[in-house]
């Protein structure tokens, strides 16, 4: 093998390492130990039927949870400490979800006291839009129900004695529930930066209202991807073959599709979003790792060395073109194939969530 292509294979097999290595000490099997964003992947259930009242005062049912996606969260208006913040979180989520067809959703743990007229006045406090927050009520029982039997979040009044100690007059969760046409696929803790930008990213991913051509982009970067891939393949083989104006044309169209991988990436990700990758275990590591790998070598190796390769075949400069193209010839191939991984990974293959 020409020494050019063991050293970018070398470059390839070393960045692979580093970047297992350094995932296996920041990211973990774990994305840590209190599972602040947890995507339930294949364990997400439905909320099913129920009946509760919004602030306005008119019915809202589970029928209307199974057509949208929601996100959900538990407080009470007399609450002194965890419920402004948490509301405050939704309260800029509103501001995050605009012009999407995300549903915020507020459920009482206080019903007998935050009846509809108690929660409007809160609501307004917050700057809630009656089309995109609700926040729901009902009788005590129905709503326990739905918190604690659909939800499966811990909700009870606290004792006196816990109230004397100083805590708040209910116990509840101050995670938020993502619920996706009905069925609650997520938890993301309310106070962690981290989870509500993976919640965030979820829920725009889920939506099926706004920007709906842009959540195709993945499937078409993944094509884009293989793509290359084979455009690569193709132009090492004429080359070898002796067909050096053959072997120019599938390059080109190789650089022209990498160009509209890269604009269809970064459209995706203004539009969407980081999408965050759910599994746990060594699934993630080795995620972590294909993902870390193919960043460096991308920004790092492709961009430069695609553009010195390229300027240097303008150039007439052959012999210095040939050599930087058997180096970039590996790395290259690397990143498309990576690519095209990375899709299946994130969005087609089932992953380990707990």
């Amino acid at each position: 093998m020409n020494a050019s292509y063991r050293l970018g294979n070398a470059i390839v097999v070393g960045t692979v390492l580093a970047s297992l290595l350094t995932c296996l000490v920041l990211v973990g099997p774990r994305p840590g130990p209190t599972r602040a964003g947890q995507d339930l992947g294949d364990r997400g259930f439905p909320l099913g039927d129920f009946r509760l009242v919004e602030r306005s005062g008119r019915a809202v049912t589970g029928a209307e949870f199974a057509d949208r996606v929601c996100v959900a969260s538990f407080i009470f208006t007399r609450c002194p400490l965890q419920c402004p913040k948490i509301t405050n979180e939704m309260k800029r989520l509103q501001a995050q979800f605009a012009g999407t067809g995300v549903t915020l959703v507020s459920i009482s743990v206080d019903p007998e006291y935050d009846t509809p007229a108690v929660l409007s006045l809160y609501a307004r406090r917050f700057g809630a839009d009656a089309n995109r927050w609700w926040f729901l009520t009902g009788p005590k029982d129905v709503v326990y129900e739905v918190i604690a039997g659909r939800f499966k979040l811990p909700v009870q009044p606290s004792s006196e004695a816990e109230q004397k100690a100083g805590a708040e007059a209910f116990e509840h969760s101050n995670r938020l529930a993502l619920v996706d046409h009905g069925k609650v696929v997520g938890y993301f803790d309310s106070t962690d930066p981290e989870a509500i930008k993976a919640l965030t990213a979820r829920a725009r991913l889920l939506d099926g209202t706004a920007h709906s051509w842009a959540r195709r982009l993945p499937a078409v970067n993944a094509g884009l991807n293989a793509a290359c891939a084979g455009l690569l393949a193709l132009g090492w083989f004429l080359i070898r073959s002796g067909k050096p104006a053959a072997h120019k044309a599938a390059m080109i169209a190789a650089v022209v599709v990498s160009a509209l991988f890269l604009t269809c990436y970064l459209v995706y990700h203004y539009q969407v979003g980081s999408v965050p990758y759910p599994g746990l275990g060594a699934g993630r590591v080795a995620y972590s790792t294909v993902l870390l790998s193919h960043a460096v070598l991308a920004t790092l190796g492709v961009v430069p060395l695609v553009a010195i390769t390229l300027v240097n075949a303008l150039g007439g400069r052959f012999d210095a073109h040939v050599r930087f193209a058997r180096v970039t010839f590996p790395i290259w191939m690397y990143v498309s194939i990576t690519g095209v991984i990375i899709y299946l990974m994130l969005y087609q293959l089932p992953v380990a969530t707990g």
